[in-house]
């Protein structure tokens, strides 16, 4: 290498700040290696647990499924179905449906108590599911008279514009709790409501056969 290439080398900034780098480096080498040796173990470690769940969630899909098949079942009794469904783990997801079948099962052998205590272990899931759960959380206020508390969480779900309850069943539903309890304005309010907003709703008939009972 020539002499003035050599100086230029020497006043080559670039140069020069990798040397000095490299000079850092083997004084800190040490330290680096393990900052570096930790970095390692922190993304194996995310790795893992990102693994982990993607294992927990193909568990959780797979009680659902079986949740399903046994829910739907037509040659199971509801004591065989309790009992199956009861022999799958539940958690917070989609498996959470297990939870729901089993207090259903239970407020359809009109084991109220039974299935305030089995629903009181829902941990959440889809939107779906979970006014579903409102739902049933509202029919075991009514049958245990407790009717104030199941109307208040009818209402709710009726000015819930997200719900995935269907208005025109809520507002066919409170009616008929109204009636029940005497109110007949609040159902005649309730059932006009159902006809004039709802004109193609499959609780038409229903709906002016209630509300005929009332005018008459």
């Amino acid at each position: 290498m020539k002499r003035k290439e050599r100086e230029h080398l020497k006043e080559d900034p670039f140069a020069n700040f990798i040397q000095a780098v490299l000079e850092k480096f083997n004084d800190y080498k040490k330290e680096i290696l393990i900052i570096l040796g930790v970095l390692v173990i922190i993304v194996v470690i995310i790795i893992a647990v990102l693994l982990l769940r993607s294992g927990s969630v193909v568990k959780d899909n797979q009680n659902f499924a079986s949740a399903l098949k046994i829910w739907n079942s037509t040659t199971l009794t509801s004591n065989q179905k309790i009992e199956e469904l009861s022999s799958l783990k539940t958690d917070k997801g989609i498996s959470s449906a297990i939870t729901f079948y089993l207090a259903s099962l239970h407020f359809e052998k009109e084991d109220y108590l039974k299935a305030k205590e089995t629903l009181a272990g829902y941990k959440g899931s889809s939107k779906l599911l979970d006014d579903q759960k409102k739902l049933l959380d509202a029919e075991l206020f009514i049958s245990l008279k407790e009717g104030k508390k199941g109307l208040d969480i009818l209402h709710q779900l009726l000015s819930d514009t997200k719900s995935e309850i269907t208005k025109d069943f809520l507002l066919l539903k409170i009616a008929k709790i109204n009636i029940k309890d005497g109110l007949n304005k609040s159902a005649k309010d309730n059932l006009n409501r159902l006809i004039n907003e709802f004109p193609q709703s499959i609780y038409q008939r229903e709906a002016r056969a209630l509300l005929s009972g009332l005018s008459n």
